[in-house]
């Protein structure tokens, strides 16, 4: 087949053509963006009941629509809050299982469950949730909040017109109240008027949602029927309620004013000490970054034309300014790396040689593109250290058919019998150590979790480049070989390259010198190597651990949360004091403030139980006189102590998916008392360890008032628990009505008491009593004479983990070493003696980690497993395989010294390194005892073959460990701290691999031989 390609190779140079051509179109057509793209496996169930108590929202909504889904397949965990009015179920469903199909059920389930929901409770909500990813974000700031106020028209102007725009997701807008439509009832006009609030919102109701008539067939013509009803805010006034007890009609607007105000701020938001409203829009899936923040910043550029004077349009954020300047370093250091391998390989290759070698790696990695937008990868920084890593092996396999052609030339073949026996002699092992990368690298693309998502791009990009370099070191090289060979010189040089000399000098005295020495006391030589290499194993622990480093960026977020009850002024007033500390830093040059729900998604972070007691203080640094880090060490502890009150927590971005805390302990069971003792035994008993912050899904009771009835006044007046909450829920919030919609409009609508703020006097507010003179106005009793008020103090919300009440804790140690044990320690302390109904576990991102390495151990076995039966397949051996998984060995040893030289911290990604050196090195093995298997196929004796194997391959193996090298150094050198170990680990595998692997296989092979050779006699025999 190859001789057929060689005789074509005009033809075949223009497939060649085409295909860097699509690679090239691929290349330009694939998203950029930061971090990988990622999905997330839940969805949200959301119920409001308006003016619930938490476990009247617990019993009634929370409890009946778990029950219903608990049978369901499908899903992985269910995790819920029950809250004040407000019901959350989080559904997580199951890795692998159809997401869409699986809440097709929840939604079916959900419904079921509703039909016995009171009538005040609203439609239930499901949502399946997606990461939602800012690609820019605004601060329009003002010296006044009431100028910003004015902007609400404008700004849902500015909503539509930037949701309209292709790529774009949504847009959110915080520190501008949404409007509402309320109707505020006259209690005077009410009482005269003889109605009641029932009567009032079924009439309202009654206007604006009359039953749908549907259609009729008449005169063979189907028609839709109608009734014409208000549709308008200004009718609603027009809407008929009832008549007074003398006959007389009343209109809505005779007993209330209806008008549109706006809601209870949750958001107060600042920027640099000035008021301030936030603006973020949102990017669709699969979009590319720069594109579509081009043209949000167009479009908001020229809608602020239209912004007051007294208005300032700040950029505050941009993903595209992000993805530039991460994009434009790694492309350094990959057009330094290409340059570096060209001139690496250069230097022991003749011309011809070095010009094939070096169009084969763009060659390579441009048709190693063409899958990517298959497999949903797109350009992002994992994507690209993955082409960065994969240069420094795709050149080997060009290398090393070059190198073979070259010998064939130089034992005097001509052009076309050279190219094709030259490629005809390795082959096998370019494929088989080809695959063997394949599937080291193959069974990371199916990590599960965030931490699969977020890597999944490395092993693709690997993959495909691969297999590319394959093809093109198998198909190209010889082609391009051929032709030039044919059009040259037949002269070889015996030494080609800048580095031939040298590297037949060395070959000489590695092969005469070294290994004839070293292989008269083969085993005592490989006893010492694996020996030294199995205690090079115990640095791990002198090496520093780190996960995901924090991303070296500029911003820090200060995540706070005041006492309950706090106001949103107050909690505002607290966070400005913060703040104005945090700018005595003069490493700070930019501040933010975000009271209430905090952030719009942005630099990673989010409040749990977000509300006017929570916000987050954004800081910008001057990297030059600070560090995010720094800032937070130095400034963490001084804002504790001067706020002991709030529950303070600094971070920065973290590199890699979002991390949860360290550690979480969970407590699960049926009494809520017996929960909250427990809780307040762990917190305390954390807290006296290292621990920064310990805080959890609960939190502190919330100031309550209790209006307890007196039984005998209500039965006697007829009156019912139901008409007093409705009446004190008429003074205080309002009762919601179904929200306005009349197809332009949509607004929240409520029915409230007109009165004075502030406590409700229960002597103003009165109810009619049942029975009396049905012909005179009816009996009114004030509130104050059937109820009286208490004081108390209640649990904010109530959660639940798989339908089981569990509330969790959450601990930040300062010093991670240890801590988990000790937190074990006091887990099992308090589970003593604890009833069978309650249990308490441990949990938490370390315990996570531990999933992770427990996953990839078991994965890194089946790499293992992998290349081993594809090595004995080659050498139709089950012995000869364990020699080349020495080099593994070995690759792996030398990453952890390389580590604990440059004290770089073991991570997730040097981790990664460490499974993708079991592929890189196992070239070298395979290659080299493929070379002394045909040296004794050719007659020569196991020493001699041994030798000259060696001999022959060290200028390959040189040269590719060179280029690997050289292809990293760059991102090694760069000081980007999420890379820079997977760097260091490859590296560092790399070079120690290939030192003692030239030692140690083939002094292995030699004992190997030895025992071959005695089992063979002991069966002559």
């Amino acid at each position: 087949m190859l001789k057929a390609i060689l005789n074509r190779s005009r033809i075949t140079l223009i497939f060649v053509l085409l295909f860097v051509i699509i690679g090239v179109f691929t290349f330009l057509q694939l998203p950029q963006r930061e971090i990988p793209e990622t999905t997330i496996n839940i969805g949200t169930i959301s119920t409001v009941y308006p003016g619930a108590t938490v476990e009247n929202v617990e019993r009634t909504v929370t409890n009946p629509i778990e029950d219903s889904l608990q049978s369901l397949d499908g899903i992985k965990e269910l995790n819920s809050s029950s809250a004040a009015g407000f019901s959350t179920i989080i559904v997580e469903v199951e890795d692998g299982a159809n997401k869409k199909e699986v809440f097709s059920d929840v939604r079916q389930a959900v419904s079921d469950a509703s039909t016995g929901f009171p009538e005040e409770v609203f439609d239930t909500e499901i949502n399946e949730s997606t990461v939602k990813m800012p690609i820019v974000s605004y601060q329009l700031t003002s010296e006044s909040r009431e100028n910003l106020l004015e902007l609400k028209p404008e700004l849902d102007r500015w909503t539509d017109e930037v949701t309209e725009l292709s790529g774009v997701e949504g847009v959110t807008v915080k520190g501008l109240p949404e409007e509402e439509i309320i109707i505020e009832l006259q209690p005077d006009a009410l009482k005269e008027a003889g109605l009641n609030v029932g009567s009032v919102i079924s009439a309202i109701n009654d206007e604006f949602y009359p039953t749908p008539l549907g259609k009729q067939e008449i005169e063979n013509e189907v028609v839709q029927l109608t009734v014409e009803h208000f549709s308008s805010i200004e009718e609603m006034n027009d809407v008929f309620v009832g008549k007074t007890p003398g006959g007389e009609t009343v209109l809505l607007g005779d007993i209330a004013n209806v008008e549109t105000k706006p809601k209870a701020a949750e958001d107060l938001i600042t920027y640099e000490g000035k008021p301030a409203i936030s603006f973020t829009a949102f990017v669709q899936s699969g979009e590319d970054i720069p594109t579509v923040d081009q043209r949000v910043s167009d479009k908001v550029e020229e809608l602020a034309e239209g912004l007051p004077e007294e208005v300032e349009l700040v950029p505050y954020y941009s993903q595209a300014n992000l993805v530039t300047d991460i994009f434009d370093g790694l492309f350094l250091s990959l057009a330094i790396s290409v340059v570096a391998v060209v001139i690496t390989t250069s230097l022991g290759l003749t011309g011809s040689g070095a010009l094939v070698v070096a169009l084969a790696v763009p060659i390579s990695v441009l048709m190693g593109l063409i899958p990517l937008p298959y497999a949903e990868v797109d350009l992002n920084q994992i994507s690209v250290i993955g082409a960065i890593i994969a240069l420094g092996i795709l050149v080997d396999d060009s290398i090393v058919v070059n190198d073979n052609i070259q010998r064939r030339y130089k034992l005097g073949d001509k052009a076309l019998q050279g190219a094709v026996t030259g490629v005809k002699e390795i082959w096998v092992s370019i494929v088989t150590s080809s695959f063997a990368i394949v599937f080291t690298f193959l069974p990371l693309v199916f990590l599960s979790g965030g931490n699969g998502a977020f890597i999944r791009a490395l092993p693709t990009v690997l993959i495909t480049t691969i297999i590319a370099s394959t093809l093109v070191a198998l198909i190209f090289v010889p082609v391009m070989r051929y032709l030039l060979y044919s059009k040259t010189s037949k002269k070889i040089s015996d030494s080609p390259g800048f580095l031939g000399k040298p590297l037949d000098k060395l070959a000489d005295f590695y092969a005469d010198t070294v290994l004839t020495k070293f292989s008269k006391k083969p085993f005592i030589t490989a006893l010492i190597g694996l020996v030294f290499t199995t205690g090079i194993f115990g640095l791990v622990v002198l090496t520093p651990f780190e996960f995901f480093p924090s991303a070296d960026r500029e911003e820090v977020t200060v995540d706070v949360t005041l006492p309950i009850g706090t106001t949103l002024d107050q909690t505002s007033e607290t966070l400005a004091e913060m703040e104005e500390m945090l700018k005595n830093d003069e490493g700070v040059h930019e501040t933010s403030v975000f009271a209430g729900t905090g952030l719009p998604n942005l630099f990673n972070s989010s409040l749990s139980n977000a509300g006017p007691n929570t916000g987050q203080i954004v800081a910008r640094v001057d990297r030059e006189n600070q560090t995010a880090q720094g800032l937070i060490d130095e400034w963490t502890e001084k804002l504790r102590s001067e706020f002991p009150d709030a529950e303070l927590f600094m971070e920065t971005i973290q590199q890699g998916p979002p991390a949860g805390a360290p550690v979480t302990v969970t407590v699960s069971g049926p009494e809520l008392e017996k929960l909250l003792q427990l809780r307040d035994t762990l917190q305390e008993e954390i807290r006296s360890l290292d621990t920064n912050l310990v805080v959890d899904n609960v939190g502190e009771l919330a100031p309550t008032i209790q209006y307890v009835p007196d039984r005998n006044a209500l039965e006697q007046n007829g009156i019912t628990i139901k008409q007093i909450s409705e009446q004190i829920r008429l003074a205080t919030e309002g009762i919601p009505m179904k929200s306005f919609d009349n197809g332009v409009t949509k607004r929240d609508l409520s029915i409230v008491l007109a009165g004075d703020e502030g406590n409700v006097d229960l002597s103003a507010l009165e109810l009619p009593a049942a029975g009396g003179n049905p012909a005179g106005p009816p009996t009114l009793i004030s509130l104050d004479e059937l109820v009286t008020v208490e004081n108390q103090e209640e649990i904010q919300q109530i959660p639940h983990k798989d339908g089981e009440r569990a509330i969790t804790i959450r601990a930040f140690p300062e010093n991670e070493e240890g801590y988990e044990e000790n937190v074990q320690e006091i887990v099992d302390n308090v589970k003593e003696g604890l009833d069978s109904d309650y249990s308490v576990t441990l949990g938490g991102e370390n315990e996570a980690q531990q999933d992770f390495f427990s996953e990839i151990t078991i994965l890194f076995i089946i790499v293992i497993f992998l290349v081993y039966l594809l090595i004995a397949l080659q050498f139709n051996s089950l012995s000869l395989p364990f020699l080349v998984l020495v080099a593994v060995y070995l690759a792996i040893a030398g990453a952890i010294l390389g580590l604990f030289v440059t004290q770089t911290p073991i991570s997730f990604l040097a981790v990664m390194g460490m499974v993708s050196l079991t592929g890189i090195v196992v070239r070298n093995s395979i290659v080299l005892i493929e070379f002394i298997e045909q040296g004794l196929k050719d007659g020569m004796k196991v020493k001699e073959a041994v030798v000259e194997a060696g001999r022959t391959r060290l200028r390959p193996i040189l040269l590719t460990a060179l280029t690997s090298i050289v292809a990293l150094l760059p991102v090694a050198i760069s000081g980007d701290a999420l890379f820079t170990p997977l760097a260091v680990t490859i590296i560092s595998g790399i070079l120690f691999s290939a030192i003692l692997t030239l030692l140690i296989v083939p002094m292995l092979y030699l004992v190997f031989d030895r025992f071959r050779r005695k089992k063979r006699e002991k069966a002559a025999a």
